[in-house]
């Protein structure tokens, strides 16, 4: 049996190309690098989330690294040599890798820092491990690895980074065969070699030693089609194989806690031709079949490979602190890296196996490639960071890597409905609600853009608190004496009456009075889900004028003033004030006979300002989860406390609606009417500066 394995080496699939060509790349590539390679993996959008990587530690073990190179300026947290043996004070591949996986990010687009890359994870920090002679070396020691895995996961490493792998040697591939013909992607290994290439179980105990601690492991599935037929062989190498290894009881050595990176590329659609596929060679055969509970593909995941812009080393004198375009799974590898960092700064409270079961999890299937060849498909951090399943609101209770416990109230059908009259728009604690997912990872909504305006167009009804309560809406209009009129208002959850008389030659007066019961809102405001409301009674009462200072001209107007008596809904976010005073105004001129004037029979033009219905004073206490601190759990995870606030809010609107009504009548006496009015209203609904145009007809008859 053989059991030495071979030197392991770096995976990557092509060195430069030639001097001259690389002077020209070693640029800044940000922009290139954003809007290509990193695109294809969602990597922006998460970004825009404001996923970053801030408080991640990726440690990249590799042959050596550029400590100068200014991507990485205040980002290393600490660099150990574990090679044994004579090795240069940089390595080019290190320098590479470091940089697609966290590179420091232009400041902005008008203070750019005009070097090198950006890596996925921008704003993480580094720990850099050197494994191998540093140059332009492409060996690296496996003991030196097992001591670096070691050295990174006591100093805090959320993921441990291996671009690199074994060299299979040839008759270790022309002795590996399919298992069996119904055996896609299972692999028996060559006769004279072990199933895991010479490596032994105590050396997947020493990458446990990490993972155990809480890191995740992201190492390259391999470049083994590169150099012989160009195709890519159809396993993957080791140690990312090490994913699978179980102990005698069945269960992972390494606890889900490891991801196997093939190579795409730069689009991320195809299989790059060198990468090593998702098969798996089998440890445990009987007969024909394979009695291994877990396979690569479960593991291996793919990233772009190809076209990937890393930081280039200083000491290749191809420019100072510059990018360069790399091929293989080493750039697949560190990207992922990268990518676990983002969602490790997003939800500390996550397990190690949680986050790498998103990744896998949220990967896209790739068109025509099977999970034996390309596993879970291409690594997608935009899917990676939305919300998994039914979204409910944050409450008091600890998120510790499970979903949300206790009672709980779904976002769906949440938010708030008002024609204006309310407004919950400045809340702070509406802006950075909380919610949570089906596996435990919190999210900040604005529950204050989920205040949607509807157009009551209160000008329509005899009163514009009845507006507010429209649907059957009825109006009768009587005599009382000679002079006077009493108009009777209903719907089908509010009633009104306004007496009007003749006050002197020059002025009629009137007086209004009504009564409107809600369910569920108040004032025309409807709430739902975690911001439902109780019932309201609301009573206005009012007065007018029509006063005519000239034979033909009048000043007109009235006003209105309600008070709103409340109830609340127990897990409601919005706990409303017992009472709230609303008012409605309009002031305008109107001018008799413009066009007719023929005894009884007359017209009127009227030009009026009108504020409908708002609140005028009242308040509200809104409470919610608003934020997290972490714990440390001291096994690579935290535990989410929430951060409850509560505060006062106005609900007088920001903005208040005025309409503008141009109104044509013509009437007989004071019998019966018929008139159209336009209304221009402005900040309609109570949205600042939407504007919006309607037109009403009316007729009334006198009985």
């Amino acid at each position: 049996m053989k059991l030495k394995h071979s030197i392991l080496a770096l995976a990557i699939a092509g060195a430069f190309a030639s001097t001259s060509q690389a002077q020209t790349q070693a640029l800044n590539y940000e922009a290139k690098e954003t809007s290509t390679v990193l695109t294809a993996g969602g990597v922006p959008v998460a970004w825009s989330r404001g996923f970053t990587g801030k408080g991640s530690i990726i440690a990249i073990v590799d042959q050596g690294f550029d400590l100068t190179h200014k991507d990485f300026a205040g980002k290393i947290l600490g660099f150990k040599n574990f090679y044994v043996g004579d090795s240069l004070p940089w390595g080019y591949h290190g320098t590479l890798m470091a940089g697609i996986a966290a590179g420091a990010k232009n400041a902005d687009a008008l203070n750019p820092n005009g070097i090198g890359t950006v890596g996925v994870a921008y704003d993480a920090k580094l720990l850099l491990a050197q494994v191998g002679p540093g140059g332009n070396g492409t060996g690296v020691s496996f003991s030196a690895i097992k001591n670096s895995i070691d050295w990174a996961s006591a100093n805090g490493a959320t993921v441990i980074n291996l671009s690199l792998g074994s060299n299979f040697d040839t008759n270790f591939i022309k002795g590996v065969t399919q298992l069996s013909s119904g055996t896609p992607g299972i692999y028996k290994t060559a006769p004279g070699y072990n199933s895991i290439y010479g490596f032994s179980q105590s050396d997947v105990q020493a990458f446990a030693v990490g993972t155990n601690r809480g890191s995740i492991i992201v190492a390259a599935a391999g470049n083994g089609g590169a150099a012989t037929n160009g195709a890519g062989l159809p396993y993957s190498q080791f140690p990312g194989a090490f994913a699978t290894q179980v102990d005698s009881t069945g269960k992972l050595v390494l606890g889900g806690r490891m991801i196997i990176v093939g190579a795409s590329d730069a689009t991320g659609t195809v299989l790059a031709p060198f990468s090593n596929k998702a098969g798996s060679i089998c440890n445990n055969i009987v007969g024909t079949v394979c009695n291994d509970p877990y396979l690569v593909k479960d593991f291996y995941v793919v990233a772009p490979g190809m076209q990937v812009y890393g930081s280039t080393a200083n000491n290749l004198n191809m420019g100072k602190d510059g990018s360069t375009a790399v091929t293989g799974t080493s750039p697949a590898t560190a990207y992922v890296s990268g990518g676990i960092a983002l969602m490790k700064q997003a939800w500390p409270q996550l397990r190690p196996e949680q986050l790498v079961a998103l990744v896998l999890n949220t990967a896209r299937p790739m068109s025509g490639c099977s999970s034996d060849v390309c596993g879970h498909g291409m690594v997608d951090f935009d899917a990676a960071t939305r919300p998994m399943g039914a979204v409910v609101l944050a409450n008091k209770e600890i998120l510790n890597g499970s979903g949300p416990q206790g009672k709980t109230v779904s976002l769906a059908g949440t938010g708030v409905v008002s024609g204006g009259s309310a407004s919950f728009g400045t809340s702070s604690v509406l802006q950075n609600t909380q919610v949570v997912d089906t596996i435990g990872r919190n999210y900040t909504v604005n529950l204050a853009q989920a205040q949607n305006s509807v157009n009551l167009m209160s000008y329509q009804y005899g009163s514009p608190w009845m507006a507010m309560a429209g649907a059957n809406y009825k109006q009768f209009i009587t005599p009382v004496g000679k002079d006077s009129l009493l108009t009777i208002m209903s719907s089908d959850t509010g009633a009104a009456t306004q007496y009007e008389w003749k006050q002197s030659d020059n002025t009629r007066l009137s007086l209004e009075m009504g009564t409107l019961n809600e369910r569920n809102g108040f004032l025309g405001t409807q709430g739902g889900g975690a911001m439902a409301f109780g019932g309201s009674s609301t009573t206005w009462a009012g007065a007018g004028i029509n006063y005519r200072f000239a034979e033909k001209t009048s000043v007109i107007g009235n006003y209105t003033m309600g008070i709103t008596r409340t109830s609340n809904v127990t897990d409601s976010m919005v706990q409303l004030d017992r009472a709230i005073i609303s008012d409605a105004w309009k002031l305008g001129i109107a001018q008799e006979r413009t066009f007719i004037d023929m005894g009884k029979l007359k017209d009127t033009i009227t030009l009026a300002v009108a504020q409908p219905v708002q609140v005028r004073s009242g308040y509200a206490t809104v409470s919610g989860v608003t934020g997290y601190t972490y714990t440390d759990n001291n096994d690579g995870t935290s535990a989410a406390n929430p951060i409850t606030s509560h505060e006062r809010v106005n609900l007088a609107p920001g903005v208040r609606e005025m309409d503008l009504v141009l109104g044509y009548t013509i009437s007989r006496s004071n019998t019966a009417s018929v008139g159209i009015s336009y209304v221009r209203q402005f900040n309609a609904g109570g949205q600042a500066g939407l504007q919006s145009n309607g037109v009403a007809l009316m007729a009334r008859s006198v009985f």
